[in-house]
């Protein structure tokens, strides 16, 4: 803003404030002169903000880029009339009830504990980070009573957040997550004796959805990244204590955190449960004081008839360098903030009219809250978003529909980064504020409306005479497979064509922006499809993928609905794989276990066939005569399940391995392999991955790819090594189906090595349960985020067996790849030195030119390898 724009406001804020500041005459602009000075230091707190200070030519001045109240203030702390002044603002600033420094003083303060045992004489650091915002009143009591000092992190800062910077292994990751390791920096400047930072991948539910129990990939998964690329005991000889805990229910908690202690500590585990009722109630006085706070500003809002601001926050979100003081913003206005956790109903509002499967409690929260702020016509509602953050761009979609549906109240949603530029927010802030202003000044009382059924067009059993369900691809091998198992249930089935640049121009168009790409391609191949003009729009239906957990995959179905919706296929309905079917999409469908059981028999069949096709192509004696192979060995056993089911599938396999026995090659050169892993649809499927596979094989490389098996496999896998090593307390028939399912793989692989070894090239695909036994140390074989185990076990597995280039393919913005991709690469390199792992991200966005580049240096140095 220039400096005549800033002497006009000034103008307009003398007018409004005469007594405050006298200003120059715009009238006599001839002498109008000004000084600007960028980047001067707020000396009134440790982040010494910088700040622009405009100084007039009648010595006045206008100060902008201030992150508070106090920053408008000129002159040095020590001078009696600058510290009035700030008194006066801090007065002013905190006049006004802010929940977001309520709920920081309530974390951080000193609960009552018992003493259980003398002091140790160790000191436990915690970093002020991730989940501790939500749960520091917990362990700081439990340490206490158990005898050990704390020390927590100080207040993140720039200068903190800085010197972590370079320690920070994927740029593309979330700014709350970036600050972890400047935090980690901070402690051991405190020469704490040891740092403490647990992976908890699960928590009991705490609202009305018992799936609400998984915990956001990169705050359960930044404790395995510190470990592996940032380790305080390689860094700094602080020992690291990052415990793996799987807390489904409190006695889960219990059983660990006992056992945890008294193997580390040598603390009875009496004495472990003592602490821990104690921080309990450390953290149940938190959350009461914390509400009863929430239940004032809403009792006083509705009393005088204004309004309050439901500020809605991931936790770490309250820390004040990554909300970019947005509270103070509000307040400075004179309207009180609460967050998402201070409305005393938040626990106990229905989510079933949610689009949604409600996998996290932070999600609950700030869905809970916003329904609770569209009804209550004395609070209006912003949800944070941090850049990077993929779930949030669903949700950001959701609350926008739930809030239009039950009173039409439009949220602000606040996308924020490391950057410190406040001046656009505090112009969306007041945009927003003058809108609710204008809009309660036309319109008084709401107007509520019940929700909605949120997937009101069904598959029910007449679908299965009237419609044709179309099946997208991960890989066109797997459509194949799932369109032949869901017929066997007497569906008819369509796998479609490989979706590329049409699939990818409409997943753009109707999928949010911030969803990860394979989202984006398939519910793009679906739209590309019924806009094809191939189908009679009102007889077919999508077939989607899903499952409940951490990964956006739980809620492709949602992205699909709303896809559709917008698109104009309201009338398309959504069947899917999963068996819980929660919001009622398919009422004429469950896949069935026969179906199930057929699926992983297949899998590995197709494996087979690709890791055959993959060795054979690139040394063809008669070009083609690989893919032509392949797609007739596929026949054989897609047209033997659909005949006959598992059995025909056997019998058809052998023709398929008879077949791919009859291609010639010629391997007496071998060439280099480079393994493909990550996300497994961006390995899998060529229109997303720009055809990876081709362009490698044309520029002298042999292909591995990891195998579709296990990425179907790992959750049963994990699971069921979840309940048997760390005793879980679940059902019985839960713990019985998930091993059943383990063992199932266990026998589809024994039945296809025993046909796949009459080809000479087939080796013998390693297991889980043996890939995972050199990854363990990198991450446990029960850390359920994304891939899990997949990326390092099979990077590790192959690297052991000589081969020396890995591509790492993950879209932008995939939470857990943060920590299973990019965070262990650091440490696969200590490993195996004379390795190159190179990862790739991919969005809808980007140019073969780009990926090309990228991969031309790993051609390049296997070339000079090769010399």
């Amino acid at each position: 803003m220039g400096a005549i724009g800033i002497a006009l406001i000034a103008k307009e804020r003398h007018q409004k404030e005469p007594e405050k500041r006298t200003f120059i005459d715009l009238d006599s602009l001839d002498d109008f002169s000004y000084k600007q000075e960028s980047n001067s230091p707020c000396p009134f707190c440790q982040n010494h903000c910088k700040r622009t200070i405009v100084t007039f030519s009648n010595g006045n001045a206008w100060i902008t880029n201030n992150r508070c109240e106090r920053g408008t203030v000129l002159g040095m702390p020590e001078d009696s009339n600058v510290r009035q002044q700030l008194k006066e603002k801090t007065q002013k600033a905190n006049a006004v009830p802010n929940l977001f420094r309520k709920r920081e003083k309530l974390l951080f303060r000193e609960y009552p504990h018992p003493e259980l045992a003398p002091k140790r004489n160790i000191t436990i650091g915690i970093p002020r980070v991730l989940s501790f915002w939500e749960t520091m009143p917990f362990w700081v009591t439990f340490f206490e009573s158990l005898g050990f000092d704390v020390k927590i992190s100080d207040p993140s800062t720039r200068k903190i957040y800085e010197k972590g910077l370079s320690a920070v292994t994927s740029d593309t990751v979330c700014f709350p997550a970036k600050l972890v390791h400047g935090h980690l920096r901070n402690l051991a400047s405190k020469k704490v004796d040891r740092i403490f930072m647990p992976s908890i991948t699960t928590v009991p539910t705490e609202n009305t959805e018992k799936t609400s129990e998984s915990m956001c990939a990169v705050v359960k998964g930044y404790p395995i990244v510190v470990r592996n690329s940032d380790n305080p005991a390689q860094m700094w000889g602080i020992p690291y204590d990052a415990p793996l805990f799987h807390w489904y229910t409190k006695e889960d908690r219990d059983r660990q955190l006992t056992q945890y202690m008294k193997a580390t500590f040598q603390i009875p585990e009496e004495m472990t449960r003592q602490a821990m009722e104690a921080a309990d109630r450390a953290e149940d006085t938190f959350h009461t004081e914390l509400k009863k706070a929430g239940s004032a500003i809403l009792e006083e809002v509705t009393r005088t008839g204004r309004f309050a601001v439901v500020l809605a926050a991931r936790p770490y979100q309250n820390d004040s360098l990554v909300n970019h003081d947005l509270p103070d913003m509000f307040t400075r206005m004179g309207i009180p903030v609460l967050t998402a956790d201070s409305l005393p109903e938040a626990n106990e509002v229905d989510l079933s009219k949610s689009r949604l499967d409600i996998v996290n409690n932070y999600h609950a929260r700030m869905i809970s809250s916003a329904i609770l702020a569209a009804g209550n016509e004395h609070l209006e509602y912003v949800q944070i978003v941090s850049f990077g953050c993929g779930h949030d761009a669903y949700l950001s979609d959701e609350i926008i529909r739930l809030m239009k549906e039950i009173s039409g109240k439009t949220p602000l949603v606040l996308k924020l980064d490391e950057s410190d530029i406040q001046g656009p927010l505090r112009i969306r802030v007041r945009s927003f504020l003058e809108t609710v202003a204008m809009g309660r000044e036309k319109k008084r009382g709401l107007e509520l409306h019940e929700l909605k059924d949120p997937y009101p067009v069904k598959y029910t059993k007449e679908s299965r005479q009237e419609k044709v369900v179309l099946i997208p691809n991960t890989s066109h091998a797997f459509s194949r497979l799932m369109a032949a198992a869901y017929a066997g249930q007497g569906i008819r089935t369509v796998p479609l064509e490989i979706g590329r640049e049409e699939a990818i121009r409409l997943g753009k168009q109707y999928v949010h922006n911030d969803i990860c790409f394979p989202a984006q391609i398939v519910i793009g191949e679906a739209l590309a499809a019924l806009k094809s003009g191939k189908y009679d729009t009102d007889h077919v239906a999508i077939a989607m993928g899903k499952y409940i957990g951490d990964c956006r995959l739980t809620h492709y179905g949602a992205l699909l609905r709303k896809a559709l919706d917008d698109a104009g296929y309201e009338n398309v309905p959504i069947l899917t794989n999963d068996d819980m079917d929660y919001h009622n999409l398919h009422p004429g469908f469950q896949m069935n276990l026969l179906s199930a059981m057929r699926i992983a028999f297949g899998l590995p069949m197709i494996d087979v066939l690709e890791e055959l096709l993959r060795k054979i192509r690139p040394y063809e004696t008669e070009e083609g005569s690989a893919d032509r192979a392949f797609e007739k060995a596929m026949d054989q056993v897609i047209g033997g399940l659909e005949r006959s089911g598992i059995s025909g599938m056997k019998k058809g396999f052998k023709k398929a391995i008879e077949i791919m026995k009859q291609v010639s090659y010629d391997r007496t050169t071998p060439r280099p392999r480079v393994l493909i892993v990550g996300e497994y649809l961006l390995n899998f499927h060529p229109g997303a991955n720009h055809e990876i596979e081709r362009y490698l094989e044309n520029n002298g490389f042999e292909i591995v790819e990891a195998r579709m098996t296990d990425v179907i496999r790992k959750t049963y896998f994990y699971k069921d090594s979840q309940n048997r090593e760390y005793h879980l307390k679940k059902p019985v028939k839960d713990k019985v189906w998930f091993h059943t399912a383990n063992q199932i793989f266990n026998l589809a692989h024994n039945v296809t090595d025993s046909i796949a070894k009459m080809h000479p090239l087939y080796r013998p695909a390693c297991r889980m349960q043996d890939l995972v036994k050199d990854s363990d140390p990198i991450i446990h074989h029960t850390f359920d985020a994304g891939e899990g185990v997949l990326i390092p076990g099979e990077i590790l597995h192959h690297a052991k067996n000589g081969c020396k280039f890995f591509v790492i393919l993950q879209p932008f913005g995939c939470l857990p790849n943060h920590v299973v991709g990019r965070g262990i690469s650091k440490r696969l390199k200590e490993r195996y030195p004379d390795i190159q792992i190179l990862t790739l991200d991919y969005d809808p966005d980007v140019s073969f030119a780009n990926i090309e580049n990228r991969l031309q240096m790993l051609v390049m140095n296997a070339k000079t390898r090769k010399e």
